[in-house]
């Protein structure tokens, strides 16, 4: 592997949450690999998702949603997301508002970047409200990216670590002629990320200087949603961590007063919008698929 990606993997579980991982009880080999250190404040990782050779019918991984964008290159078949057929080669993966469901069949093979979240519109150059929601948007509708010529590039790389070569190049590309990200922004992003989404905007606003309506179109540019929206996604993703640490003895009361609910149903209703499960239903997911 060309030096300067490092590859790390556990079993650990799925392309859920884009954590490194070996092999998922989705059937389902995933690889992921740290970029430069040029692009580390914007990108999470590469990864390459592969399907373990088999027999059997296709499963299902979930793709819960962390409020980050993403660039999604196919070199298998057909992809089926959210139980419709998607055509076209190169995507960019807009923020989703909540858990998508790829199947995961023997042709399955992909190769993507992951960004922070708030950090895609240098590369993207679109507000990430426009490509915010649940759909892939195809490489050929944003024309300026080029994303089906690196696709080809991709395509005939000779190995993985020169198809990395190349999605590093590309990003970097991008970068040096963007706009520089707000530094309110990340200071906003961190703020809610290190109080998991358990606390209000407006003591958020408190801490800016700048007001709400600004934070907002901040929100809607970088992020693709609102402040709230995203506080939502980090209590729910919060909940999904309890309960996977705590197992089949979760008690599902404790899991949503330690994520700052105060109400069973406002956290019922908030885990199951997001996650389209209820806490017990995601509870017997985790037991059904980790033991």
């Amino acid at each position: 592997m060309k030096e300067g990606f490092h590859s790390s993997q556990t079993d650990s579980g799925g392309i859920v949450g884009f954590r490194p991982a070996g092999r998922s009880a989705a059937g389902l080999t995933l690889r992921r690999f740290n970029p430069c250190a040029a692009l580390r404040p914007y990108v999470q990782c590469f990864w390459q998702a592969r399907a373990q050779a088999s027999s059997e019918a296709a499963r299902v991984e979930l793709l819960h949603p962390d409020g980050a964008a993403g660039l999604l290159f196919n070199f298998g078949g057909m992809l089926e997301r959210d139980g419709e057929r998607v055509g076209g080669a190169c995507w960019v993966d807009g923020p989703k508002r909540r858990t998508a469901r790829l199947a995961v069949g023997e042709t399955l093979d992909l190769l993507g970047v992951r960004f922070l979240p708030g950090m895609a519109f240098p590369f993207v150059s679109e507000a990430l409200s426009a490509l915010a929601g649940g759909e892939l948007t195809p490489g050929d509708a944003l024309r300026r990216l080029e994303l089906e010529t690196l696709h080809e590039r991709l395509w005939q790389a000779p190995s993985l670590a020169g198809r990395l070569a190349l999605l590093e190049e590309y990003l970097l590309g991008r970068l040096r002629d963007a706009e520089p990200v707000p530094p309110g922004l990340v200071s906003s992003l961190g703020w809610l990320q290190r109080h998991q989404g358990q606390v209000s905007i407006a003591a958020l606003v408190e801490e800016l200087p700048f007001g709400q309506r600004r934070l907002e179109r901040l929100f809607q540019r970088h992020v693709g949603f609102s402040p709230k929206r995203y506080a939502r996604l980090l209590r729910v993703a919060h909940s999904r961590e309890l309960i996977k640490l705590g197992g089949s003895a979760t008690s599902l009361t404790d899991t949503a007063f330690t994520a700052g609910y105060f109400d069973q149903s406002h956290f019922i209703h908030d885990f199951k919008a997001v996650t389209g499960l209820t806490p017990g239903g995601y509870r017997d997911h985790v037991r059904r698929r980790y033991g």
